[in-house]
């Protein structure tokens, strides 16, 4: 990464959606499908991560993301609400309002002078993805399995019954000026690994895959707390190799899920 073009291309592509891309398959069709979260055992988090560019002979911290669950309420029912926020260069905010099973509620975000707002009603979603270069209504139909952001991702992990041979299907929302898709994609445990961070000790993790036909994203998961300690995703071959978000191991990091 050697500009400041380089590094706003990569804070645009985590705005909106991890953008995997499947073909020949409708998503429109509705689908009762529910992934197997246990909300009993969802619990507030901050956790803070350093953001890693790597190119073929540098890795570049471009800046810092912290993550935060906490309670609350929405539209004066119960309700949780993740934030994230990222440092450096390219600055930005997303925050996603879920209901107590994790559906998501309403969702937005901004970088720069680009924003993104959605609302969740019932089975549809209603909202508009605006930038200097135009604006794109967002409609389309929801899905119980879908996964619209990375923190939402990052709250649900701790949540499934992951073994070694543990896999489900979900629906990634994609958000973009052309169009507002869902995308099937599969999520799977694809190994384990004892995981060094920034402490001396090493923390077993399940090495989880979210991956469609052609894209792929890897999640290192504490076996004992749930946390991510770790996520890696591809970058377009002009930006560099890969993204890399990895935890830094300080009091408010190492609290459990």
């Amino acid at each position: 990464m050697s500009n400041a073009g380089g590094r706003a291309l990569v804070a645009l592509t985590l705005l909106t959606t991890l953008s995997l891309r499947a073909s020949g398959q409708d998503t429109t069709v509705a689908s009762r499908h529910v992934l197997p979260v246990d909300t009993s055992r969802v619990q507030s988090f901050r956790r803070t991560y350093d953001m890693i560019v790597r190119t073929r002979d540098s890795s570049i911290v471009i800046g810092q993301r912290e993550v935060s669950l906490a309670a609350t309420t929405y539209s004066s029912a119960p309700a949780w609400l993740l934030v994230e926020t990222r440092s450096g260069m390219i600055a930005a905010a997303e925050s996603l309002f879920v209901n107590p099973a994790l559906r998501p509620l309403h969702w937005s975000s901004a970088l720069g002078a680009a924003r993104m707002g959605a609302e969740f009603v019932g089975d549809s979603i209603y909202g508009a993805v605006t930038t200097p270069t135009g604006k794109q209504n967002i409609v389309a139909a929801g899905r119980p399995d879908l996964l619209v952001s990375e923190t939402m991702i990052e709250a649900i992990l701790p949540l499934l019954p992951l073994t070694s041979t543990w896999t489900d299907s979900v629906n990634v929302l994609s958000l973009d000026l052309a169009a507002s898709r869902l995308m099937p994609a599969e999520l799977a445990v694809v190994g384990e690994e004892d995981l060094l961070l920034e402490s001396s000790t090493a923390r077993p993790a399940w090495v989880v895959a979210l991956r469609s036909e052609d894209h792929h994203v890897l999640y290192w998961v504490d076996k004992a707390d749930g946390a991510v300690l770790r996520a890696q995703q591809p970058l377009p071959s002009h930006v560099g190799i890969e993204l890399e978000y990895r935890l830094r191991f300080d009091i408010s990091s190492a609290s459990p899920p």
